[in-house]
């Protein structure tokens, strides 16, 4: 059996344009990956969500096996004040990022969004499906990510804010 090789990736735009998320991601207001647009801190009591981040483990060279189990994690720690969350979704229901598409923001500390699963740094699987590594492109669900921002975080906004890298595991056999 041949192994296959895989990326994590991240999908935008209108008509879901994949591209390698290896090199960090921004959680943001933005359908990009790396966008500019911070997610504001509460002034008082309270959680804002970014948009979407809409993220696949892809075939990038075809094997002869199957892979399943995916899993997701992180690695490290979270400052306090930030939460990272996780559902999945299937490819075909892919959404554009958008504002009409975000959590709601919430009026206490630390919400988690409404079907959405608090990510921690033991993997967790968001889909445990099996497919062939056959072709190339996503393999399996998106796991459907957001971030979230509390009063109780200290720091500022923007793209200068360090998290712990997203982990996407699997199975291959």
């Amino acid at each position: 059996m041949g192994a296959a090789t895989c990326q994590g990736q991240i999908g935008t735009g209108a008509s879901v344009s994949w591209a390698n998320a290896e090199g960090g991601i921004v959680f943001s207001r933005e359908d990009s990956a790396t966008g500019t647009t911070p997610i504001p801190t509460p002034t008082s009591t309270g959680t804002n969500f970014s948009w979407i981040k809409n993220l696949v483990l892809a075939v990038t060279a075809t094997g002869t096996t199957s892979i399943s189990n995916r899993k997701i994690s992180y690695s490290g720690s979270l400052t306090t004040g930030l939460s990272l969350f996780w559902k999945d979704v299937a490819v075909a229901s892919y959404a554009q990022a958008a504002s009409g598409n975000k959590p709601a923001d919430s009026g206490s500390n630390g919400a988690t969004p409404t079907g959405y699963t608090a990510m921690i740094s033991t993997p967790a699987v968001y889909d445990s499906t099996s497919h062939s590594s056959g072709s190339t492109g996503p393999n399996g669900d998106m796991a459907v990510c957001v971030m979230g921002v509390d009063s109780t975080y200290t720091g500022g906004p923007g793209a200068a804010i360090s998290l712990p890298n997203i982990v996407l595991t699997y199975d291959e056999a």
